[in-house]
């Protein structure tokens, strides 16, 4: 959205004529540029030389009555503000830099949102923007960076004839949007330009604008036309053509937020864990008698917490486990090929690209980190799109550390929690630094237990709502004194447990009882996981001591923590 000071004035003159020529005598060198805004946004109807309402004109201005114009800013409404309003809305709070830009607009007082703010915050929601094309607006998308630091598109807006309008334009359509500052602002274009790029190339020469209104949307999806919509292209040989099927596209995709993927992150460690892998690997093929062992691997890399990058890295789907020799080893999968000529990615490089994809807007930190860490250069890069892909296409399992059991323990159900008040929580809890700490909830984010929005206001996911209570019916002290106590590999034991519950149930049930089984719970787990009987035993004892396995089977909170999964994979 995007509403100036002087939008408002034109409304307000409406309200005395339905003129142009006599509203543009008060605003002569604006009112045209407005007035076409106004239309863009759903607010006016232009005919001939009338300026009409529409419904949700009606509405804003009826809103809009009583504010006294003179006390508010140029720029009333535009994405930057909007995104202020939903966080403010959706969390509570919001720095105190953004709540002034929201008071100086009598958008929000002390209380949050005003009845004005509410009623805007409303607004923009019901309505929908009109698809509006010309050709300084198809040239201008076609050569902008698509995501960057908010300096980035002043400098290209500053090269453009007509540029300031076209900022302003695409906010209205919802095809950009502008972050609210933090060390900086960030802007990101929305999913629906890559539909305007498409009709970029269909007619990358024409000479009037290419208009989709609602009622124009509406007709064409029933496969009907009109004759301005025919001449324009839409409609070509009785049926809707490649670039009316574009438009179409364009407008269902204005303005619509889709879930996020999950960001992922890949550290130093991992890489050069990952190479190590790749180097025995290449030593198996010639000599059998080397495999990517714990013992192997540990020779070639000055790592001193292994096992935790190793699970990190099965947690991941980047590695897997195989039994070669009777040795548990470490093999890498096609992701994990990938990956390691990819380089480092944090979750704030992730949601610097993963944001915009969904619909929303990054912060200038994010999109720093993308930058630095080769997911961001004008746009999304190929390293950026593989590691969505990835993230889109792995299931994975858990692996805490005592952070996450930590935050997951800390964190309210249901509400939002600041990070700097999550952090000394955790650091009274179990200790830490503020740097490892902020890097740890990162890292819970991309294990999809947290969200944290622009405001840095953090939330449990659904994910995160089950296993903290999985937790919370365990041993949670056991847990955090326990290094590797939710693990894949604890993880698959547990699964295959529930899996085969029947089996597993008369080994315990004839253990019970004093009876002799053919086979024990090693044995069976041995049958059904690629993992050494010495292996499976250690981690047994490991999942009995933190409370998942009981002696008749998986404990209620071991149960939730498989169903945990099984619903967040069946989800994503």
């Amino acid at each position: 959205m995007f509403l100036k000071k002087r939008h408002l004035e034109i409304l307000k003159k409406m309200k005395e004529t339905e003129m142009q020529n006599e509203i543009e005598k008060s605003y002569p060198e604006e009112f045209k540029t407005r007035a076409l805004e106004l239309f863009i946004l759903g607010f006016v109807e232009l005919e001939g030389n009338s300026i009409k309402f529409t419904e949700a004109g009606k509405k804003l201005i009826n809103i809009i009555d009583e504010l006294d114009l003179e006390k508010i800013p140029e720029v009333f409404v535009d994405s930057e503000i909007i995104k202020i309003m939903e966080l403010l809305d959706e969390t509570g709070k919001i720095p105190d830099e953004w709540m002034e830009l929201l008071k100086e607009r009598f958008l929000a007082d002390e209380n949050g949102l005003t009845s004005l703010g509410k009623n805007i915050l409303s607004i923009y929601k019901e309505t929908h923007p009109v698809v509006y094309l010309t050709p300084e607006i198809l040239a201008f998308i076609r050569d902008m960076p698509k995501i960057g630091l908010y300096d980035e598109l002043i400098t290209y807006k500053n090269t453009k004839p007509y540029g300031e309008n076209i900022v302003n334009a695409l906010q209205a359509m919802r095809l950009l949007l502008i972050s609210p500052k933090t060390e900086s602002k960030a802007f990101s274009t929305t999913k629906a330009v890559s539909h305007v790029l498409k009709i970029s190339s269909m007619v990358p020469k024409i000479s009037r604008a290419l208009i989709l209104r609602k009622e124009d949307f509406e007709m064409l999806k029933r496969g009907e036309t009109t004759e301005e919509m025919t001449e324009s292209g839409f409609y070509e040989e009785g049926k809707v053509s490649e670039l009316g099927k574009a438009m179409i596209d364009t407008y269902e995709d204005m303005g619509k937020i889709e879930d996020k993927t999950l960001p992922i992150y890949v550290l130093e460690d991992e890489i050069k864990v990952l190479k190590a892998i790749e180097d025995i690997k290449e030593k198996y093929e010639t000599n059998p008698e080397i495999i990517p062992t714990y013992d192997e691997i540990k020779k070639r890399v000055d790592i001193e917490d292994l096992g935790a990058v190793l699970h990190t890295l099965e947690s991941k789907e980047l590695i897997k486990r195989e039994v070669v020799k009777n040795k548990d080893t470490y093999w890498m999968t096609e992701f994990g090929e990938k990956v390691k000529d990819l380089g480092e990615v944090s979750t704030d490089g992730m949601k610097a690209i993963t944001y915009p994809e969904s619909g929303d807007v990054p912060i200038a930190e994010w999109v720093v980190s993308g930058k630095n860490e080769g997911t961001v250069k004008r746009g999304i890069t190929e390293k950026g799109k593989y590691l969505i892909k990835m993230s889109k296409t792995i299931k994975r399992k858990p692996y805490l550390t005592k952070y996450d059991v930590s935050a997951l323990v800390k964190i309210p159900r249901k509400e939002y929690i600041h990070r700097d008040e999550l952090v000394g929580l955790i650091k009274d809890h179990v200790g830490g630094e503020e740097k490892e700490i902020i890097k740890a909830l990162g890292e819970a984010e991309s294990k999809g237990f947290i969200k944290e929005l622009q405001n840095k206001m953090v939330k449990l996911t659904k994910l995160g709502e089950d296993v903290k209570e999985s937790i919370e019916m365990a041993k949670v002290q056991e847990l955090l004194s326990t290094k590797f106590a939710i693990t894949p590999t604890t993880f698959n034991i547990l699964k295959a447990i529930y899996d085969n519950r029947e089996e597993f149930d008369k080994v315990w049930k004839e253990k019970s009882e004093g009876k002799e089984h053919k086979e024990n719970e090693i044995i069976l787990l041995a049958k059904l996981l690629p993992l050494t009987p010495e292996e499976i035993k250690k981690n047994l004892v490991i999942l009995k001591n933190v409370g998942f396995i009981g002696k008749k089977g998986l404990t209620d909170s071991g149960v939730k923590l498989v169903e945990a999964y099984i619903r967040f994979h069946n989800e994503n």
